[in-house]
């Protein structure tokens, strides 16, 4: 079978395991709303829910299909982290008030990912298993208590592992030690999506799919987003576009605000017996190496899902692509098994200047939001509840998620190039992690 672009959802291991979603509407005539968003990943559609519990009438555009962007391209983990920051860098960034407050956001969402697919029974294979951030370095221990110690005071559920408490968890003792985020785990991220926008419709949402959104105008009321057949007008406006704009042309200057890193996604044919060899308390794992990290999962059938650098180019195979991550694995695990590597795909990580979670303040009433870098289940989860909040109470102070002014990012087309062309090879190549157990042993 051909393998489809690796660029597309179709591609993709999660809407194979997920019922279609067949709630939407065709967006024909003019609309009206008091909120319109526009996007429907998981930060347009946990606000749409958000806002349809509080009584808003809101309306979703969506150029495609609930999750059909970056949300149905995840490599499936939840996990209450930020991406190259602290909560600590975090307070420093915002201030005491405002970063705990985010903090406390970004914590919290582990727990409200479960809590929002149990409450509406979204089937999303979903286990609360932890997940293991893992370190090969015994210096940088202290560091990492000192990480658990300020998630922990935000909220969080973090353990540290020393190296047998974490050979407890992964059958190697080539790591020295981890953090376990016991509220983290994973879920068809697809179907999660799906999940969101069935729950969002049966609160009273109304989601508009097939045509994208092509021009935003102001009016006395408020705004009008029109697509090719239709629009809606509405006092608020949300886009929640930021992994995949569907055009430039609605908000112009928008995709200047975030750089958009390109990530490989792999799944394996299912090798249960390996994957229960080396994550035996079937806890995913991902580690600290910033210049070749990788995440493995084992979807419930034992197929391994992992996310790493992605290729020099287009045209390679799942196999090629999944190579870096076979030699990290042989470092760690010793003998491995001939891998089926039976499909790849490529997802968008957005990141923005901040590195954190944020809403763009646009205009009177109208806002971008984003800045997951990668984290974006729960993050993205909690960040559209807090929009709702901002709209609903209309009250800025009530909405934990910053608002922040847009400012362009230097080199943004040449960062991603850069990215994908000189630093990914260039990080495969000299990777030298795990080739040696620590010589040192790390205390719990």
């Amino acid at each position: 079978m051909t393998q489809p672009d690796p660029r597309t959802l179709a591609a993709a291991l999660w809407p194979q395991q997920t019922p279609s979603f067949d709630r939407g509407l065709p967006l024909d005539r003019r609309q009206t709303a008091d909120v319109v968003i526009v996007g429907a990943g998981y930060s347009g559609l946990s606000a749409a829910l958000h806002l349809a519990e509080r009584g808003l009438a809101v309306a979703i555009i969506e150029a495609d299909r609930p999750g059909g962007g970056a949300s149905g391209r995840n490599a499936a983990g939840w996990c209450p982290i930020y991406f190259d920051k602290s909560p600590a860098d975090v307070v420093r960034l915002l201030g005491t008030e405002r970063g705990g407050a985010l903090n406390r956001m970004v914590a919290e969402s582990a727990r409200l990912v479960p809590a929002l697919v149990q409450k509406h029974a979204m089937p999303v294979d979903m286990r609360q298993s932890g997940i293991a951030v893992v370190s090969e370095a015994p210096g940088s221990a202290a560091d990492q208590r000192k990480l658990a110690q300020g998630w922990n005071d935000a909220g969080g559920n973090v353990a540290f592992l020393g190296s047998d408490a974490l050979h407890a968890i992964m059958d190697s003792r080539r790591a020295a030690h981890g953090l376990l985020f016991r509220d983290a785990g994973t879920l068809n991220p697809f179907a999660y999506a799906v999940g969101l926008a069935r729950a969002a419709v049966a609160a009273g949402a109304r989601l508009f799919m097939g045509d994208p959104a092509r021009r935003m105008t102001e009016t006395p009321g408020g705004w009008l987003v029109e697509t090719a057949h239709g629009s809606v007008a509405a006092r608020h406006v949300l886009i929640a576009t930021e992994g995949y704009e569907a055009n430039a042309t609605l908000w112009p200057g928008l995709e200047r605000t975030h750089y958009r890193l390109p990530f490989a996604m792999v799944a394996s044919a299912p090798v249960p017996e390996f994957a229960a060899r080396i994550m035996p308390a079937g806890i995913p794992l991902t580690d600290t190496n910033k210049g070749n990290p990788f995440w493995i999962m084992a979807d419930p059938d034992g197929r391994l899902v992992a996310s790493l650098l992605p290729p020099l180019g287009d045209g390679a195979t799942a196999a090629q692509v999944a190579q870096p991550l076979e030699r990290k694995l042989r470092r760690l695990f010793g003998d491995v098994p001939a891998f089926d590597w039976s499909q790849f795909w490529i997802g968008t990580v957005a990141v923005s200047a901040e590195r954190i979670p944020r809403l763009l303040a646009l205009a009177p009433r109208v806002h971008a939001i984003g800045g997951y870098s990668g984290q974006g289940i729960g993050a993205a989860t909690a960040a559209g509840r807090e929009y709702a909040k901002l709209v609903a109470d209309d009250d800025r102070a009530a909405c934990r998620l910053p608002v922040l002014d847009p400012r362009p990012l230097p080199l943004r087309r040449a960062v991603p190039f850069l990215f994908r062309n000189v630093a990914a090879p260039l990080g495969r190549a000299t990777d030298r992690s795990y080739r040696a157990a620590p010589k040192v042993t790390v205390a719990d």
